[in-house]
C-alpha cells in the first residue's frame, strides 16, 4: 500500500472521494483519497478538531481472512513501539464495517520519489541527509522486530524537520496475504526488493538496508542502480547484475556498494550503517553530521502546512477537557500513542445486573464512550530549517541510544543498567502498624536514587488512601480511599502535587486497585454488584459508568494496556488466574493469560502492552514471587524465586525495571531489578513501611 502521496495538502496532493470511496473510518471523517496499491488504499483523514492524519483501509477481501487478520492486529502492535523519529508515527488501528484501518501521523512534505522527479538529484548536503535520517529509521524499525519489507523513494517523505520513512506498520502482515495473490508474485516493489525476496529465501532485516542503498543511489543519481523495465528484467539483473552508482562520492559510493551485496549477510546492518555515516563518533557526531546536511538545502522550508496544524502553541485544555480534544499536546513524558477502546453500554443478553443507588448513573445505551487515543506527538511550527534540523538530530541522537547491544561507540561490549530509572514513583505510606487487618496510610512520592529513598507526602488523607496511580500524562493521580469498617471503598482522583481533590466513584471492592485508560479519559474498576465484583469502565470527567462483565466469579485489580485490554484476575476456573478482555467487545469472551497452579494475582501491563508481570501465589494461597507473560500467556518467565514475599510489580516506564514489594506485608519495602536480571539485579529503593509502587 503506497501512501507516499500524503505529502502536502489534499488538494495537492490527494483527489476527491469517488462513489466507491468511504466517508468514514472508525472514528476519522475522510476528506481525500491520498494513493491505492494492491492491499488497499490511503485516505487523509481527521477526527473531529483533531489534526490531519494518513488512514489506510485494506481491502475487505483481506479483512474477511482470519489469519491476515489476526497479524495484521500483532504487526500493528508492534510497529506502534517505533520510534517516532525519521518515520512517521502509528496512531490507531482497528476494524469497521469489515475493512480493516491503521492511522498514522500525516507528514508534510514531497516524496523522495516526487522531489527527485521534479528537480533531479539532491545535493550533497541533502544527500547525505536522507542517507543519514532512512538508516535510523530502519534503525528504530529493526529494534522494535520489524522488517520494512517495501523501502522505496515514495515511501521516504522529505519533511522540515528532515527525512521521514513511512509504511512500516504492515508490511510484515501482508505475508499472509499470499492466498489471493497471482502465483509467483512477490510483495515488494520492483527495483528495490533484494535478491532473497526474488529467490524466495529468508527474509531478514538486511532486506531493508539492500533497499536503503538502491535508495540512496537514486537519491544521488536520479535514477535506480538497476536501471528501469519490466518486473521480469528489474528482477534478474538484481539477482545477477551489479548495480551502476554512477559518480555517487565516497565514502558514500563504498557504503552502498557493501548495502547492495547479492549475499544478506556480508551487508552491513543499520545500526553499522548509522555508526558510519557519523563517523563512528557517537551523539555530539550524530547531531553535527545532521545539522550540516539537512541545512545545505533551505527550499523544503516552504512546504505549507495543514490549516489544521498551524496553531500548535494552543495551551493544553487540561486534564477533563479532554473529551472535546481527541488528541491533546502531549507532554515530553507521554508521546507514544494508543488506541483507547470504547467501552459498550452493557448488552441486552445477558441481562445486566441492576446497578445500586451508590453508583453514578449509566451511561445511556444510545452512546459508545467514544474513542480516544493516547495523544500523538503534535509537530511544533515551522520555524525554520534550523530548528528542523535539530529536530532530527536529537531523534538520531536518540537513534544511538536504540543500539541493541548497548553500543554507543562502535566499539561492542553491552553495558549493563547502572541503576533504576530516576523517574518518580507513587508509593502508599503506612504512618502507622496494622497493614493489612488496619489501614493508616497515606498517598506519596518516591524518587529513586542510589541510596534508599525516603517517600514525601503528598496528601494529609483521612486514614487509609491506598494504590494510588499514575494517569497517563502524570498531571493527575487516582487512588481507593477505604473508610473503617465501610464494606466498599471510593475512588478519588487529584492533580499530581494533590490539588483539585475530588471523588468520583464509590462502592467498589475494598482496598482495591483502578487503572486509567491509555488517553486519560476513563477509569476501569471492580464494583460490588449484588455482593459480586464486576469490571466497570468509567468516565473521570462526568463519572458515567459502562458495566463489562456480568458472571458469579470474584475478581480484582484492572489493568489496562497500551493497545486497550483490560487485564485482572479471577476465580472463574476455580484457581485465580489473570484474564483479559476487550472492553470495545466485552461479549467476546476473556483470554486466559496465566496457568499457575496455585493461583497469579497483581496483573499489571509493561508500558509498550507486550508483556504482563504478576505475583504468583504459593500453595498457601498467598502471593510469593515475581512473574512476566507475554501478552498473549507464552513465554512465562520468573523472576524471582527466594523464600521472601513478593508482590504488586509495578514496570518502570522504559520497561527496562520492575519494581516490586518484598517482606512482611505489616512492613513492605519497595526492590527494583533490571527485567533482563531478574532477582541477581534487585536492590532495595524505599525503606520499610512503604508500598503499593506504581512506577509508570
Amino acid at each position: 500500500m503506497d501512501s507516499g502521496r500524503q505529502a502536502g495538502s489534499a488538494e495537492a496532493s490527494g483527489r476527491a472521494l469517488g462513489p466507491d470511496d468511504p466517508r468514514r473510518i472508525g472514528a476519522y471523517a475522510l476528506e481525500a483519497k491520498l494513493g491505492e496499491g494492491g492491499m488497499g488504499a490511503v485516505y487523509l483523514g481527521r477526527r473531529e478538531g483533531g489534526p490531519p492524519v494518513a488512514v489506510k483501509v485494506v481491502r475487505p477481501e483481506l479483512a474477511g481472512d482470519r489469519a491476515f487478520l489476526a497479524r495484521f492486529r500483532d504487526e500493528v502492535r508492534s510497529a506502534k513501539r517505533v520510534a517516532s523519529f525519521c518515520t512517521a508515527q502509528v496512531l490507531d488501528h482497528g476494524e469497521d464495517g469489515g475493512r480493516l484501518y491503521m492511522v498514522t501521523e500525516y507528514i508534510q512534505g514531497p516524496s523522495l520519489l516526487e522531489h527527485v522527479s521534479e528537480h533531479g538529484a539532491l545535493s550533497p548536503g541533502l544527500l547525505n541527509g536522507v542517507a543519514v535520517g532512512v538508516a535510523a529509521a530502519l534503525l528504530a524499525i529493526h529494534s522494535a522486530g520489524l522488517v520494512h519489507r517495501d523501502l522505496k523513494p515514495s515511501n521516504v517523505l522529505l519533511s522540515i524537520s528532515g527525512p521521514r520513512v513511512i509504511d512500516f506498520g504492515i508490511a510484515r502482515a501482508l505475508d499472509v496475504a499470499g492466498a489471493h495473490t497471482q502465483t509467483g508474485q512477490v510483495i515488494g516493489s520492483p527495483g528495490w526488493i533484494a535478491p532473497e525476496m526474488i529467490l524466495n529465501r529468508p527474509v531478514t532485516p538486511a532486506v531493508d538496508v539492500f533497499a536503503w542503498g538502491c535508495l540512496v543511489a537514486f537519491a544521488g543519481n536520479g535514477r535506480n542502480p538497476f536501471g528501469h523495465g519490466t518486473f521480469q528484467v528489474m528482477a534478474a539483473r538484481v539477482v545477477h547484475a551489479e548495480p551502476d552508482l554512477g559518480p555517487l562520492p565516497e565514502p558514500l559510493a563504498s557504503l552502498v556498494r557493501r548495502a547492495l551485496d547479492k549475499d544478506p549477510a556480508a551487508r552491513p546492518t543499520a545500526q553499522e550503517l548509522l555508526l558510519s555515516l557519523v563517523g563512528g563518533g557517537g551523539e555530539s557526531a550524530v547531531a553535527t553530521t545532521l545539522t550540516e546536511a539537512w541545512g545545505d538545502d533551505l527550499s523544503l522550508e516552504e512546504q505549507p502546512a495543514p490549516a489544521a496544524d498551524a496553531d500548535e502553541t494552543t495551551a493544553d485544555p487540561g486534564p477533563l477537557q479532554t473529551a472535546t480534544d481527541p488528541h491533546p499536546a502531549a507532554t515530553a513524558a507521554d508521546t507514544r500513542p494508543a488506541r483507547t477502546p470504547q467501552p459498550p453500554p452493557p448488552s441486552p443478553a445477558p441481562e445486566p445486573r441492576p446497578v445500586p443507588d451508590t453508583l453514578p448513573p449509566v451511561v445511556a445505551p444510545t452512546e459508545r464512550m467514544g474513542p480516544a487515543g493516547r495523544p500523538p506527538r503534535r509537530r511544533a511550527p515551522v520555524l525554520g530549517a534550523v530548528a528542523g534540523v535539530l529536530i532530527v538530530a536529537a531523534g538520531l541522537v536518540a537513534a544511538i541510544n536504540l543500539l541493541p547491544d548497548g553500543d554507543r561507540t562502535g566499539t561492542g561490549g553491552t553495558a549493563a543498567p547502572s541503576g533504576p530509572p530516576d523517574d518518580p514513583m507513587l508509593v502508599r505510606i503506612d504512618f502507622e502498624p496494622g497493614w493489612a487487618r488496619e489501614c493508616h496510610a497515606r498517598v506519596g512520592r518516591l524518587v529513586p536514587g542510589r541510596e534508599v529513598a525516603q517517600a514525601r507526602q503528598i496528601l494529609q488523607g483521612e486514614g487509609c488512601d491506598v494504590l494510588p496511580q499514575w494517569s497517563p500524562k502524570k498531571d493527575q493521580i487516582a487512588f481507593t480511599r477505604w473508610r473503617a469498617g465501610a464494606e466498599t471503598s471510593e475512588i478519588w482522583v487529584m492533580n499530581a502535587d494533590g490539588s483539585g481533590l475530588r471523588r468520583i466513584g464509590q462502592g467498589i471492592v475494598p482496598r482495591s486497585r483502578v487503572a486509567w485508560s491509555p488517553d486519560g479519559r476513563y477509569l476501569a474498576a471492580m464494583v460490588k454488584v449484588d455482593g459480586v465484583a464486576q469490571l466497570h469502565v468509567g468516565e473521570v470527567a462526568t463519572g458515567h459508568t459502562v458495566q463489562l462483565t456480568h458472571d458469579e466469579a470474584a475478581k480484582d485489580d484492572p489493568t489496562w494496556s497500551e493497545d486497550g485490554k483490560i487485564a485482572f484476575w479471577s476465580r472463574r476456573d476455580g484457581t485465580q488466574q489473570i484474564y483479559c478482555l476487550d472492553p470495545e467487545e466485552p461479549d467476546k469472551g476473556w483470554t486466559k493469560l496465566t496457568s499457575a497452579p496455585n493461583g497469579a494475582n497483581d496483573p499489571v501491563w509493561s508500558p509498550d502492552g507486550d508483556e504482563l508481570a504478576f505475583t504468583l501465589m504459593n500453595g498457601e494461597g498467598r502471593t510469593n514471587d515475581i512473574a512476566v507473560v507475554k501478552d498473549d500467556g507464552s513465554g512465562f518467565r520468573q523472576l524471582t524465586t527466594d523464600q521472601a514475599h513478593d508482590m504488586d510489580p509495578t514496570w518502570s516506564p522504559d520497561g527496562e525495571w520492575l519494581a516490586f514489594v518484598r517482606g512482611p506485608v505489616a512492613t513492605p519495602q519497595i526492590y527494583a531489578m533490571p527485567v533482563r536480571e531478574g532477582e541477581s539485579g534487585a536492590r532495595p529503593l524505599g525503606p520499610p513501611g512503604v508500598g503499593h509502587p506504581a512506577w509508570s
